[in-house]
């Protein structure tokens, strides 16, 4: 189901290249007067510099558009989600200028410029996206480009496909109908049985076929293959297994034969996984060397003088593949405290909680407790970012009871993650938020990213500075 959509997504690929090269050229002649220049000599104004200038931001553009997502076809049916990719493509266009700029020290590019630049660069792609909308859908009307789809099969990804399509903004599609072994009650445009397929392809004029078959359903794959190669449609399978998978599934090949990962997982990737490595070496480092070396000894101090007890308060968790480890942080509880209670269930803490010092308060308000985890992070133990990692107790108790709560052990747990920035930090007696929390946990798994790491430590710092009220 690419086709015309694929089109589309070259064509705006390319005038967004083209607002590009006028946004710089703009810029350029009006922070450097250079009209009285295009006058006397035309397109000679052009020097080799600006060229190579133009084709670095264009090589930017093309490479951080297939990070950001810009051209997929997901974004381009919510007008916000495309406008969010674009603001990310323009700040790495702003990145690339200042390095430009601090770097070359060229004359071409200075902030006034920049910042030009980048105004025409973002208000001529959003232009230029409402009237491409307008247009292609004007288009889509009017040449007759609209495909006419019919669904085979009855199973519940089959009916879930049908409801995606027709609230497809574009509307790039019309939904025939569907023909099925018998209707239910949430049926919409039944057409028929198997039996009828023939008929319902000639009397409708289908362009392309969707084959939904479920369990009972699957058997009558064959003949429905051969009934489709009498006629000029195109035939596509969606299995009823994946319902099974992730939005971020793959598809492989294992010696030319097609192979189904139910997720993504980017940190499987050995690259991927020692550039975050080399990030969460170099980052501790410079954290314990310039904040942890004075920060630590004065929190040391304060603990000893405060309350009785050592400084360091360990904990045997789990981290990836489910290898054990001692977790350090500052001690913020009493001596005598326990995590079991008399039954032997783990006890999490709560807001007042009297295990917790006075000064163990702050420490929790704050975070502080956990900076002695970059010495974690540079026993590869953990992560600066990743799904946090919990008490045994805990594990034990919730990975039977929450769905997916095991497989946030395939990656390293982290001093901070996704949900604790999204406001999932915290105790969760309640098993919702405990599922919540895994969700996020895998939605960063799934999406993972530097940008995304480097994302969640600005947001961790600036929730540190505010105050987390779920930090206790």
């Amino acid at each position: 189901m690419k086709g015309i959509r694929s089109s589309f997504h070259y064509i705006l690929l390319f005038l967004d290249i083209v607002i590009l090269i006028f946004s710089f050229l703009m810029a350029d002649i009006v922070s450097r007067n250079r009209l009285p220049e295009i006058i006397d000599e035309g397109l000679g104004f052009v020097s080799l510099q600006e060229i190579f200038t133009i084709l670095i931001f264009f090589i930017i553009w093309f490479f951080s558009s297939k990070v950001s997502s810009l051209y997929d076809e997901a974004k381009s049916y919510n007008l916000l989600s495309e406008a969010f990719c674009l603001f990310k493509n323009i700040s790495i266009q702003f990145i690339t200028g200042v390095i430009i700029l601090f770097l070359l020290k060229s004359i071409l590019l200075s902030r006034f410029f920049l910042l030009l630049y980048l105004l025409l660069l973002m208000s001529g792609t959003l232009i230029l996206r409402g009237v491409f909308r307008i247009t292609r859908r004007i288009l889509m009307d009017k040449a007759g480009l609209k495909r006419n789809i019919l669904m085979i099969g009855s199973s519940d990804i089959g009916r879930k496909m049908f409801g995606t399509i027709g609230n497809a903004m574009i509307n790039e599609y019309v939904l025939i109908g569907f023909v099925a072994d018998a209707p239910t009650e949430s049926d919409m445009n039944y057409l028929g049985g198997f039996a009828s397929l023939e008929k319902v392809i000639d009397e409708y004029d289908i362009d392309e076929v969707l084959i939904t078959l479920n369990r009972e359903e699957s058997g009558r794959l064959d003949n429905i293959l051969k009934v489709l190669t009498r006629f000029p449609v195109r035939a596509r399978i969606i299995p009823e297994y994946f319902k099974f998978v992730s939005n971020k599934y793959q598809i492989s090949f294992f010696n030319n034969i097609p192979v189904i990962d139910v997720r993504n997982d980017p940190l499987d990737e050995v690259h991927w996984r020692l550039i975050k490595r080399g990030f969460d070496v170099l980052f501790s480092s410079l954290f314990l060397l310039l904040v942890f070396s004075w920060l630590g000894f004065l929190i040391a101090i304060i603990i000893k003088v405060s309350s009785r007890g050592p400084v360091f308060f360990k904990q045997e968790r789990w981290g990836r593949k489910n290898r054990k480890f001692t977790l350090y942080k500052f001690r913020s509880m009493v001596k005598e405290s326990r995590d079991l209670d008399n039954e032997g269930r783990f006890v999490q803490a709560t807001k007042d909680d009297s295990r917790i010092t006075p000064f163990g308060k702050f420490l929790r308000k704050t975070s502080l407790d956990e900076l002695p985890q970059f010495l974690n992070v540079l026993k590869s133990d953990m992560s600066v970012i990743g799904p946090r990692p919990h008490a045994v107790p805990m594990n034990i108790e919730s990975k039977d009871n929450i769905e997916n709560y095991m497989l946030r052990h395939l990656v390293k747990p982290g001093i901070t993650g996704w949900a604790q920035v999204s406001g999932l930090r915290g105790a969760t007696d309640d098993i919702k938020l405990l599922e919540r929390r895994i969700e996020y946990d895998m939605f960063y798994i799934e999406n993972w990213s530097f940008w995304f790491d480097l994302r969640i430590i600005l947001l961790t710092i600036w929730r540190g500075i505010r105050g987390d009220p779920n930090a206790y």
